[in-house]
């Protein structure tokens, strides 16, 4: 009999956007190391991004979802599809009101269906990744009444950023490290997707996020020409931002005229587009980007194929920790990045090892200059001929989907 894993998350397809791509991976690739893998899941809910497409071919018939009282599924049954990042970010204050997160309302049906997928499932183990941590809720009481061995795998620090951050009151940030605690010591493994994270659990193999291998080798050199394309690839905010991008532009084009006559930027993502464009007509930029909203991923790299450079950015010390999946994708089309990163970040580190990235400090004008540099020689490259670019790169390699999932199958069958 095949070996089989039940995954426990609650962000999957047709729900898109970076929070899917490590479950999804490990439902589409556990299977080509001989371990098939059932899905629990809620039932649809509100959500900003849809990705049905990401379920094609897959087999559906082992996603289970479960019913749900939290606020995403609530307003689902009220008749709302879709809801808006700004709607989002303004009911930030709701996160208080529950323990461990807004997803508690999911815990409880989650866990009736998991009881019954174990019955009927010879099942080896159980992998259960957050955010939400409701997710290890669903593991912890599984593994409580069955003894089911328990990979518990960490996204993020909580939800996006740490305990001490999400929670205001001390008595919950007291709560909420018990819970850490508690997780760590029934779960048989616990995996984080990037160092930072580790660390501040105190614990936890890292297993990096992975580029769909599939989808990369789609990416094609830029055609050579007389304008130089920057990519903006995915969401930008006030956590990512894109003014240190602007500030560099608008210097480069007092510095080389020529030079910047001959920019343009393409914007493929999610982004509020009112906020986007004020910042662009602030700097004098409206005219030379091209804003195609969010596309699916297969368009996305055939826009993106254009850009000879990609412009990605952190906002602060804050997100020092944080390794957003993109990253990786812009490892996986060859092209030099530009970064404005906090220093001693994890994604500093690894675009310094990648070999092919600028990294400045926005705050540091001798940065900036740095920066403006770096973006007139690679355009100078690229309008010479000169600019060569190779889709997935050695340094590339290690980030893959493949890569990522191979892992866990081992620590699975260590079990």
């Amino acid at each position: 009999m095949t070996p089989r894993v039940l995954l426990i998350c609650y962000y999957f397809p047709p729900l898109g956007g970076a929070g899917v791509g490590r479950p999804l991976s490990l439902f589409r690739l556990l299977p080509s190391h001989g371990i098939q893998c059932d899905v629990l899941t809620v039932k649809p809910v509100a959500y900003r991004v849809f990705e049905p497409e990401l379920l094609e071919g897959l087999d559906t018939t082992r996603i289970h979802r479960a019913g749900s009282r939290d606020p995403q599924r609530l307003l689902r049954l009220a008749g709302i599809r879709r809801v808006r990042e700004t709607h989002i970010r303004r009911a930030g204050w709701i996160s208080n009101l529950f323990f461990p997160d807004p997803k508690i309302g999911w815990v409880a049906p989650a866990v009736r269906l998991a009881r019954r997928l174990v019955r009927e499932n010879n099942y080896m183990a159980m992998i259960s990744t957050s955010p939400p941590i409701s997710c290890h809720l669903v593991a912890q009481a599984i593994h409580g009444e069955t003894g089911l061995p328990w990979i518990a795998d960490f996204r993020d620090f909580w939800i996006s950023h740490k305990i001490e951050d999400v929670f205001a009151d001390q008595s919950r940030r007291e709560r909420a490290w018990e819970l850490i605690g508690t997780i760590k010591d029934r779960a048989a493994v616990v995996t984080t997707c990037n160092p930072a994270i580790s660390e501040y659990l105190g614990g936890g193999e890292v297993i990096f996020n992975g580029y769909d291998d599939t989808l990369a080798q789609l990416w094609q050199p830029p055609v050579d020409g007389t304008t130089v394309n920057i990519g903006l690839l995915g969401t930008f905010d006030e956590l990512v931002p894109i003014e240190p991008l602007l500030r560099v532009l608008a210097m480069l084009r007092r510095a080389s005229p020529e030079l910047f006559e001959r920019i343009r930027l393409l914007q493929v993502g999610r982004v509020d587009t009112g906020w986007f464009r004020a910042l662009l007509q602030e700097h004098a930029l409206t005219e030379v980007c091209t804003m195609h909203g969010f596309q699916d991923r297969r368009r996305s790299i055939e826009i993106l194929s254009e850009a000879s450079l990609f412009y990605f950015g952190l906002a602060s010390a804050k997100e020092r920790g944080i390794v957003p999946s993109r990253l990786f994708d812009l490892f996986a089309s060859g092209r030099p990045i530009l970064a404005a990163l906090p220093p001693g970040s994890v994604v500093a580190d690894l675009l310094e090892e990648s070999g092919n990235a600028c990294i400045f400090d926005p705050s540091d004008a001798g940065s900036v200059e740095k920066a403006v540099d770096f973006v007139g020689d690679l355009m100078q490259e690229h309008l010479s001929g000169e600019l060569s670019i190779t889709a997935c790169p050695t340094y590339a390699q290690p980030f893959t989907a493949t890569a990522m999932v191979a892992r866990f199958a081992e620590l699975t069958k260590a079990l």
